[in-house]
């Protein structure tokens, strides 16, 4: 049990405990202080018990979320500073500054004096060592450690010196700390303030998410480019460097503009919001086409553009191979994925990520014969939830126990989404979830034998061309369209944000979708060419392979 001690900022008891090793990265500090709100060292002792509890029982469940998030993507630390000769005594003068300004207005007297300055015992010394040196982004190796405690106790004996001479009003004798210069590190370090900008700023699936992940190697290249991690000295003339350096490199300008630059221009963006940065270095950057394009560029130009959605026939081959019957093999998630993911992309349009993290309670009915979807925000680009209505066609399929509504139902008594089941979890992260991985059989799926389709388009997105290509020809009004979909047409003006969007009228556009005429919808389900073998099936087959061993065995015995 920790007992209470005095701070020399403070006249109450307080309660220091070092921070085990394992939890330092999610406290942020090496040692824990916590006030005991008494002077009274008799009541500091009875309240220290409580005070104490709290702090483990804290600690546990950091523990038990740590635990919880073990499988997703690893904190990222940027590289520790090189702790240099002018860092160590740049960190005495913080010290010996902190000492003195929080004394000298009122500089003690009697037994107060003695709380100046106060260095405690030798583990007390390095604990303050420690956290001086994180906190600073330096290593705290045992050798920087003992490189820094002497200036330390150093520091607090020429504090406690001037604040002496400022009580006799002798201020004349007072340190000149002036030409000590300032650590050598960054001002605003640009990696670490793009690790803030991840977890507060709002980045689509935040610090472990795919876009962090994508954007942290950026930021990292442009430091590396540069030679310095200081955010505060970038110019605009360093992000035009970065982008010239980067197009002679070949990568596409595209990429350019909304990857390598948008990752930096963000990052300063956040960073002047909170008021740590002046100005945003790489605002108003243009990275402009190349206005000469090579052979390649021309030839590319003289082409038919590709086509992104597919073909009517291909969305028939598709949603007609959804009919087999599921093989024996594959998980009755994947079953239903198959079943029914095609047909709900078809006439929705919404993005398969969309689909694939729906559950049960996010299918609900709207009045007496509609039903529709709830398409939350998640990792994808959606950014607000929307209610899409479900085609008519989708809920009439089936017969009874078999439709898609009854599946609904299934997975409701199970409480688990409709097309993963979250207990065969394998090694899924933030930036890789599971639904993402049924999106990526499903398109498998549709490339693999016995569908076919081209690899010029892609399996899941080219259904959501395709609703937009259909829902021009069929002339559904632009706007609700673009509620369905989740788009919103670039000539609307801000009034399409007043009204609320009626679940009855985006219904009425998405009727206007003619439905898939399917032969095999009128005829059962085509059987799948591979069954599950039964218990009896093996014995039968061991059984015929001993006979046909014994019979090559009587064979061998003739010929010998």
């Amino acid at each position: 049990m920790p007992k209470p001690i005095k701070r020399p900022t403070s006249e109450n008891f307080w309660i220091r405990k070092k921070v085990p090793a394992d939890l330092r990265p999610l406290v942020g500090k090496t040692e824990l202080w916590a006030t005991l709100g008494t002077k009274d060292e008799r009541q500091a002792n009875i309240k220290i018990g409580a005070v104490n509890a709290a702090i483990e029982a804290e600690w546990a469940r950091l523990r038990a979320g740590a635990a919880r998030v073990a499988n997703s993507a690893e904190a990222f630390v940027p590289e520790p500073f090189k702790l240099t000769h002018q860092d160590l005594h740049a960190l005495r003068k913080e010290e010996h500054t902190r000492i003195r300004d929080h004394w000298m207005k009122e500089p003690p007297t009697g037994f107060a004096k003695l709380r100046m300055g106060h260095t405690a015992d030798e583990e007390s010394l390095e604990l303050d060592a420690i956290g001086l040196l994180q906190d600073g982004g330096y290593e705290a190796s045992a050798t920087n450690v003992a490189r820094l405690m002497p200036l330390l106790v150093q520091a607090r004996r020429e504090a406690v010196s001037d604040v002496e001479h400022a009580r006799v009003g002798e201020y004349d004798k007072i340190a000149n700390l002036a030409n000590i210069p300032a650590r050598t590190t960054p001002a605003l370090d640009f990696i670490a303030a793009f690790e803030e900008y991840a977890r507060k700023g709002g980045l689509k699936g935040g610090s472990a998410g795919r876009t962090a992940t994508r954007w942290r190697s950026k930021v990292k290249e442009f430091c590396d480019f540069v030679r310095h991690r200081d955010l505060k000295r970038i110019k605009t003339s360093d992000g035009y460097d970065w982008v010239d350096h980067l197009i002679e490199k070949d990568v596409p300008r595209d990429s350019i503009r909304k990857v390598w630059l948008a990752a930096l221009s963000a990052t300063a963006g956040f960073m002047v919001e909170r008021r740590k940065l002046d100005q945003n270095p790489f605002l108003g950057i243009r990275v402009r086409d190349d206005e000469k394009p090579d052979d390649e560029e021309q030839q590319k130009q003289q082409q038919e553009p590709p086509r992104k959605g597919f073909t009517p026939q291909e969305a028939k081959r598709i949603l007609t191979a959804t009919l087999v019957a599921p093989s024996d093999f594959i998980s009755v998630e994947m079953a239903a994925a198959r079943r029914w993911l095609p047909w709900l992309c078809a006439y929705s349009g919404a993005r398969v990520n969309e689909l694939t993290s729906l559950r049960p309670e996010d299918i609900a009915p709207y009045g007496i014969k509609l039903w529709a979807m709830k398409i939350k925000p998640s990792l994808e680009k959606t950014k607000t939830w929307r209610v899409v209505p479900i085609h008519s066609h989708i809920i009439e399929q089936g017969d009874e126990g078999e439709r898609f509504l009854d599946y609904v139902a299934a997975r409701a008594k199970l409480n688990k989404p409709l097309f993963y089941d979250p207990d065969r979890r394998r090694g899924g992260t933030v930036r890789h979830p599971q639904f993402h991985k049924v999106a990526e059989r499903i398109g498998q799926w549709v490339h693999g034998p016995g569908i076919n389709i081209p690899y010029d388009v892609k399996p899941n997105h080219g259904w959501r061309h395709l609703f937009k290509s259909v829902a021009r020809h069929v002339k559904m009004d632009r706007e609700v369209e673009g509620f369905i979909t989740g788009h919103r047409p670039k000539d609307s003006n801000a009034g399409n944000d007043y009204g609320d969007r009626w679940i009855e009228t985006m219904a009425a556009e998405i009727e206007k979708y003619p439905r898939y005429e399917i032969a095999a919808l009128n005829h059962p389900p085509v059987p799948h060419k591979r069954r599950r073998r039964t218990n009896f099936d093996v014995e039968v087959a061991k059984a015929e392979k001993e006979k046909r061993k014994a019979v090559r065995a009587s064979r061998a015995l003739d010929v010998g």
